[in-house]
């Protein structure tokens, strides 16, 4: 068997129909359509207060995907990972965006998270950029728990902001299968199975830039093999959201199937389904993904 990273791949079809390596964001849209799906799914969910929380961001980050980014980041599109934070690092314009986030969100958020917001306005800027790095890095845990919400939430405004403007200028016959975002290096949050420009192709979620990119189906979006995977949902085979999970590595990411019902959303859909990730965990199982509205700890 091959790994998917091995699979070659040719993009020199420009039909409709032709497959497409990356998928660049519209964040307005993007974020429009997420804030629709929280305010849905916190109709009937237990986890009502978090969803209209998360609602209230999104929302926000909306309103302010129109507005100025300040200067575009230094990039060298030719390299792998163009916006990862081993290229970005010392970029700084993103803490604009988190600043006129911040001064939105503090008069909308519930009372008892305004003292927190006030809290991260007053940080520095070597301070919010080390944490911003750390949160790009996976150090989840080095950057204070009731502050990494709201930091992606700036990191991603600006990010998804650029990314098109990097995606028009790599190579398509330079990207190859990655389990981490080809334009800035990040986890994805899901599988989205798609219908556009084919039916029945999977596209990974970035949840840092909001790209998609290709990757085949049947293989681990960890390891890459295509031995031994498995498929769980919480009622058929033809479920909505459905589990992959590997064998191999006993990791496992969500497959939205956007093509059966174009309504789901990567990072709302991630937390509606968590009951999907409590058995996959008590199985030994462990998430592949990062969900941006969800930023675990790592143990």
């Amino acid at each position: 068997m091959k790994m998917a990273s091995d699979i070659p791949l040719s993009f020199a079809d420009k039909s409709p129909l032709a497959l497409k390596p990356l998928k660049a964001a519209d964040p307005e849209k993007i974020y429009q359509h997420r804030a629709r799906r929280l305010a849905q799914l916190a109709q009937d969910s237990p986890l009502a207060d978090y969803l209209k929380l998360c609602q209230i961001l999104v929302s926000t980050q909306q309103k302010l995907a129109a507005t100025e980014m300040g200067p575009a980041p230094k990039i060298d599109p030719e390299v792998q990972f163009p916006l990862s934070v081993s290229q970005t690092a010392k970029a700084q314009a993103w803490l604009q965006p988190l600043q006129a986030l911040l001064t939105e969100l503090v008069s909308q958020v519930p009372a008892h998270l305004v003292p927190v917001i006030q809290e991260l306005q007053q940080q520095s800027p070597a301070q919010l950029l080390e944490w911003g790095n750390q949160l790009r890095q996976g150090q989840f845990s080095a950057v204070p728990a009731q502050f990494s919400l709201f930091i992606w939430a700036g990191l991603s405004l600006y990010w998804s902001h650029w990314a098109p403007m990097v995606i028009a200028r790599m190579d398509d016959n330079r990207v190859k299968q990655s389990s981490l975002c080809p334009v800035c290096g990040s986890h994805p949050v899901a599988s989205m199975i798609v219908d556009k420009p084919r039916e029945g192709l999977r596209y990974l979620h970035c949840s840092l830039c909001e790209t998609e990119w290709h990757y085949v189906r049947a293989h681990c979006t960890c390891c890459e093999q295509s031995r031994e995977m498995s498929i769980w949902s919480f009622d058929d085979h033809k479920a909505n959201v459905r589990i992959e999970s590997c064998e191999t590595c006993k990791g496992y990411t969500k497959m939205l199937f956007t093509n059966r019902l174009p309504l789901l959303d990567a990072a709302a859909d991630d937390i509606a389904t968590l009951g999907l990730d409590a058995e996959l965990n008590a199985k030994g199982y462990g998430a592949t993904t990062v969900n941006p509205l969800l930023l675990a700890h790592e143990a």
